[in-house]
């Protein structure tokens, strides 16, 4: 499987929107430590790894909502990702987007 090249001008600005996607969901909600970000590399499919450039993991509807409007207006990629047991592929992790995890979303 060949995944789409990166966009670098993304992966450069990764601490601004790290910084920017803290002041939406605060706390442990934001993961940016790459040893952190080794759970959310693969789905249930491993055949294909890569870590993800920052983790969010939103705990209300106005946190997805302002998540995902942050990251349309910076033209940021989002993968949104459950318990991470697809064998379809269809939640694989980016090199330069967001997962969008929803295991605190209640």
């Amino acid at each position: 499987m060949e995944m789409p090249k990166p966009d670098d001008g993304v992966i450069a600005r990764r601490q601004e929107i790290a910084s920017a996607l803290s002041q939406i969901v605060p706390g442990e909600g934001v993961i940016v430590d790459k040893d952190a970000l080794r759970p959310y590399e693969s789905d249930g499919l491993t055949a294909y790894r890569t870590l993800p450039l920052i983790v969010v993991l939103p705990e209300t509807t106005e946190q997805v909502s302002q998540v995902l409007r942050y990251c349309h207006e910076n033209t940021i990629k989002v993968v949104t990702s459950g318990a991470g047991t697809s064998l379809s592929g269809g939640a694989l992790p980016l090199d330069d987007g967001i997962i969008l995890g929803l295991g605190k979303f209640k």
